[in-house]
């Protein structure tokens, strides 16, 4: 969920408003972005993938935690969502989800490895750079235990 906007680190673009699917910020006047409508944030990290100055933190978890400015400092993980994403590779606004991208990590015989220009062939691909970069390694996160989704 949504947890934080870094105004100091804003540039005022207002892709996070633009590109949220469940319209939780309002802009200001100065444009930055508000959290005006935490409890819709669905987690899609969209907002931060598409930060070109790391302003956002989006928590892993559905529902609110108490975190402080300082507190996602000390963490270092401002920017490496969009990162892992190969988002940081292309000027924003342009981002290519296709091409002849990297399969070696897509699942044996998925439509990756049949079709190296489907969409997923550039997912994976981004998130083998991002286990290369040590950014993310999916397999060894826990489980979610306490999540409902309906």
């Amino acid at each position: 969920m949504i947890e934080y906007v870094f105004e100091d680190r804003c540039t005022s673009c207002g892709k996070c408003e633009e590109i949220c699917p469940t319209g939780t910020f309002d802009l200001r006047a100065d444009g930055v972005p508000v959290i005006a409508r935490q409890a819709e944030c669905h987690t899609c990290y969209l907002c931060e993938a598409h930060c070109p100055a790391d302003a956002l933190y989006v928590g892993p978890l559905r529902t609110p935690q108490p975190t402080s400015r300082e507190e996602i400092l000390a963490l270092g993980v401002l920017g490496n969502f969009r990162r892992a994403l190969g988002f940081d590779r292309h000027e924003p606004g342009s981002y290519c989800y296709a091409g002849n991208e990297d399969s070696r990590y897509a699942p044996e015989g998925s439509r990756t490895q049949q079709n190296p220009n489907s969409p997923d062939a550039a997912i994976y691909a981004s998130l083998a750079i991002a286990r290369e970069r040590g950014l993310i390694e999916v397999h060894q996160r826990p489980p979610i235990t306490n999540e409902i989704v309906l």
